[in-house]
């Protein structure tokens, strides 16, 4: 079982005592982010309230307000990031052997792009990373937060298949996904945090986008929420034929705290353990 302080946590602690009055602002994907001034805390603000831990509550909810904040942004580089796959022409799937005939139902066990990305903001220490990797169809992505200082952290990760339905005309299919996925969920006083995994079918020839959650665990002041287990899923929708579709799974990591109070959301090696959201095939059925 996961332990709740682990040694690097407490390690982050003392450099949080040390290091609150500085700023940490890392990459999101391959881009630097140079501000985020739309979090709407000033950091001479923030330098100067730091809450005590008489006010959990006030703590938890503008932890929550900056979490929210770094959630927005992350959303825009994994929208950003799935353009980009779709429009570099080395991987154009209909220049492709992977073809999907409508009416006859095709299983892919493989993977043929991913991406991920990070970033921090605030007046406190973070632990937090990313990676994928195509040939295990594998996500992993992990933000934690020391417990002192007021900021956030978030990660990302996708990996999936894409497609070509060859011809004219249109079907409807059920598109399952089977995996699994291990990681945790936890806060502490004024920190907040949140996990989410997504199943995505993107029609990339009109942009129509299908979703199913997965997996979903927020907490916020105090919450320790572990996870282990398999996962089927599936979208129906209906395939046409002379359009491309990218099929993928989504890892979402964020966290935050306002004073004193950790967060962690834990899919990945990150903070020294396991951690892991990946598939091990795409089933299409008509």
């Amino acid at each position: 079982m996961r332990k709740i302080m682990k040694n690097r946590f407490k390690n982050m602690f003392l450099v949080g005592m040390i290091l609150v009055s500085m700023l940490f602002v890392t990459t999101a994907g391959a881009e630097t982010v140079d501000n985020i001034s739309d979090i709407g805390i000033k950091e001479e603000i923030a330098a100067s309230k730091v809450p005590t831990t008489s006010d959990l509550a006030k703590a938890t909810e503008e932890a929550e307000k900056i979490r929210e904040k770094l959630e927005e942004e992350m959303e825009k580089e994994i929208a950003a990031s799935i353009e980009n796959a779709i429009n570099d022409e080395s991987i154009s799937v209909s220049r492709s052997s992977e073809y999907v005939i409508l009416g006859t139902d095709k299983t892919f066990y493989s993977a043929d792009d991913g991406d991920c990305g990070k970033l921090s903001w605030g007046i406190i220490p973070t632990d937090h990373g990313c990676a994928y990797s195509l040939s295990t169809k594998s996500s992993f992505a992990g933000s934690t937060v020391a417990p002192i200082g007021i900021g956030g952290a978030s990660a990302w990760s996708w990996v999936g298949q894409s497609f070509y339905i060859p011809g004219s005309g249109s079907r409807s299919a059920n598109i399952k996904m089977n995996g699994e996925y291990e990681g945790m969920t936890f806060a502490a006083a004024g920190g907040a945090s949140e996990s989410e995994i997504t199943l995505v079918v993107k029609d990339t020839t009109t942009g129509t986008v299908y979703d199913t959650v997965v997996y979903s665990k927020s907490t916020g002041g105090a919450g320790y929420y572990p996870v282990d287990t398999s996962f089927n899923k599936g979208i129906n929708i209906n395939l046409q034929g002379g359009h491309e579709y990218l099929v993928y799974l989504v890892v979402e990591t964020s966290v935050s705290t306002y004073g004193y109070g950790g967060a962690e959301s834990d899919f990945g090696p990150y903070d020294g353990d396991g951690g892991v959201v990946k598939y091990s095939s795409i089933e299409i059925d008509f």
